[in-house]
């Protein structure tokens, strides 16, 4: 048996009923574009940024950890806040599905996203064109709130070991000098190298004096008894006093650095308020709205005129 949706049959059905069926796609069409005027305008504004100053949070790169921090609940709840989005939304704070609602529109009208160039786009869509372009603004803004907050936090972390490391080795430090003080007294230790020297050089220019080389040789004996204590002990030290400076040096730039405002998004194309609207799509609508129409007539037609012969 023939069947009854071959192209053969479709043909006749509509060559026979043509003429309801194009008024009533044509009208139905004509209600459908005018339906989409009663369509709020929606307007679409967009961020093209680059991850800068990250350092390392984990292993992934730089633009997914920005994606994921972009993405997180307290950047949301932030931008929610900031803009009223239930009171912009219409959302009752009382729907008891308020909450997982608030999060599903934020995430349907915010997108951010890796382009095929590894920067991130930031992409909100709102009635309003300044509102977009602002919670676009502030996203960016939350975003390097929060970097900040998370890489001073360990900075802080750090300041305080190097200090406590940095006290640690002063008194170390201050412990070597007192014992190397007490060489200096006792044993008359300054500078074993020069003293040697010298008291060498004083050994032969003393011409046989008997008094002049028993001071030398007193002074030797004295040398050779605590050299050994005295040169380790100065070489600790300049070990310590090198250590102290480095780390001075890090916590100075590190409390700089905790300071300092530094921004962790470069932004490559800014946000800005646009003139076109984003949606809706009249044209699209309206036409896909009248195929619908046709198809749908053409199968009700179809299936009366297909129930009518097998009466």
């Amino acid at each position: 048996m023939e069947s009854f949706w071959n192209n053969s049959n479709l043909l006749d059905i509509f060559l026979k009923w043509k003429k309801h069926i194009i008024i009533i796609t044509f009208f139905g069409t004509l209600i459908i574009g005018a339906s989409t005027f009663l369509i709020q305008r929606k307007y679409q504004s967009t961020a093209v940024v680059y991850p800068i100053n990250l350092g390392s949070l984990s292993e992934e790169s730089y633009s997914e950890q920005m994606i994921q921090m972009l993405k997180s609940r307290d950047i949301i709840d932030k931008v929610m806040k900031k803009f009223d989005l239930p009171t912009h939304y219409n959302m009752d704070s009382n729907y008891v599905h308020f909450q997982s609602t608030m999060y599903y529109l934020y995430k349907k009208n915010v997108e951010i996203s890796k382009n095929e160039f590894d920067a991130v786009e930031i992409s909100v869509i709102d009635v309003d064109a300044e509102t977009a372009k602002n919670m676009v603004n502030a996203i960016i803004n939350f975003y390097n709130d929060k970097v900040r907050d998370l890489l001073n936090y360990k900075l802080k972390e750090l300041i305080e070991i190097n200090k406590t490391t940095v006290n640690d080795f002063k008194k170390e430090q201050d412990s070597l000098q007192k014992r190397i003080q007490i060489l200096n007294t006792k044993a008359g230790l300054i500078d074993v190298k020069t003293q040697v020297k010298a008291i060498t050089k004083g050994l032969y220019s003393s011409n046989g004096n008997a008094k002049t080389i028993t001071k030398a040789e007193a002074q030797l004996d004295s040398i050779r008894k605590y050299a050994v204590e005295y040169n380790a002990l100065t070489c600790e030290l300049d070990s310590i006093t090198g250590n102290i400076l480095h780390l001075e040096s890090e916590i100075n730039k590190d409390e700089a650095e905790y300071k300092s405002r530094i921004t962790y998004a470069h932004i490559v194309t800014p946000p800005y308020a646009q003139d076109n609207k984003y949606s809706p799509k009249r044209i699209p609508i309206t036409l896909f709205g009248g195929l619908a129409i046709f198809v749908l007539l053409m199968i009700i037609i179809a299936f009366l005129e297909r129930k009518r012969q097998n009466i």
